[in-house]
């Protein structure tokens, strides 16, 4: 490996150790520096050189390693939401970091399988959107080979949802579409524009996922989970909007203001008898319809 790519490694390696152990001192850090596949000669690390690679990491990756002066303990500083999507991508960098110095654990290591996509795809975008210029796709509708087209569309940005990137893009008729870049066949960047100015955080504020649609308004929904199902919502919210309304023994009733989509109505149907729609009455009504028809396929 180059010297690049082994800094590169090291410093994943220090991002690593302070973000798993929380407030660690700098003699906890030269310790477990001392016994690291990466290190080379077997020496404890010293200050100079974690001073140095501190300052690299907030360099390179954006991400502030501070100092608590109470206990001089170190640990990284909580990110916006920018930050966290980084912080994100870099655990899968440190996951294959030690995966490539640690070969005794990949038999212990199970990554989803999932499609392999054009990285090249992601940074046509992003350059597209840096030089003011349009983007034009070859998009396949429904994985249907017989139904592909092609679209000139303003990037507006990218956007990931459930490890799935998407091209946000808006249309000559200045509607706006989500093209899962999985189906963009091909990739090409056009004539200068006049940038964007949507912007996207607002466009996808009622949002549960990455489906947007004009007919569907957003609405107050109140949602009846069993208790031990309702942890796993408290931990990973379903929208950025969901409050706790009532807290019981038995259940817990969540309230969320969005707009109730299809993506959304199968997410709430994938927790089977563990949830229950309460409001809107509309939305009960969609959900009772769909149980009804999986009831009569599995009745058939």
């Amino acid at each position: 490996m180059n010297n690049q790519g082994y800094r590169f490694a090291r410093l994943l390696w220090l991002y690593g150790e302070i973000v798993s152990k929380g407030a660690i001192t700098f003699q906890q850090i030269s310790e477990s520096w001392a016994n690291s596949s990466l290190n080379r000669t077997g020496s404890p690390l010293s200050h100079k050189t974690f001073e140095n690679h501190r300052k690299d990491v907030e360099d390179l990756f954006g991400i502030n390693i501070e100092c608590n002066r109470a206990d001089n303990t170190y640990y990284v500083l909580s990110q916006p939401n920018f930050a966290k999507a980084a912080c994100d991508m870099l655990n899968g960098a440190l996951l294959f970091n030690n995966l490539r110095y640690n070969p005794q654990i990949r038999d212990h290591v199970y990554p989803e399988q999932k499609y392999n996509e054009d990285t090249s795809k992601l940074f046509k975008v992003t350059e597209a959107i840096l030089e003011s210029r349009e983007l034009r796709l070859r998009y396949r509708h429904n994985y249907d080979c017989n139904r592909e087209r092609d679209y000139q569309i303003k990037p507006i940005a990218i956007k990931q949802f459930r490890n799935r990137w998407y091209i946000i893009g808006e249309l000559k008729d200045n509607s706006t579409y989500s093209f899962p870049l999985d189906r963009v066949m091909s990739i090409e960047k056009g004539d200068i524009i006049k940038s964007s100015k949507l912007d996207v955080e607002e466009l996808f504020a009622d949002s549960f996922g990455i489906i947007r649609d004009e007919s569907v308004k957003s609405e107050e929904i109140l949602i009846k989970v069993e208790r031990e199902q309702s942890n796993y919502f408290k931990s990973l919210p379903l929208h950025s909007s969901q409050r706790v309304v009532s807290d019981m023994p038995e259940y817990v009733i969540f309230r969320l203001r969005l707009a109730p989509t299809y993506d959304f109505i199968m997410e709430l149907l994938s927790h089977g008898d563990k949830i229950e729609v309460l409001e809107p009455r509309s939305l009960r009504d969609t959900m009772i319809s769909k149980i009804r028809e999986m009831t009569k396929i599995y009745n058939s």
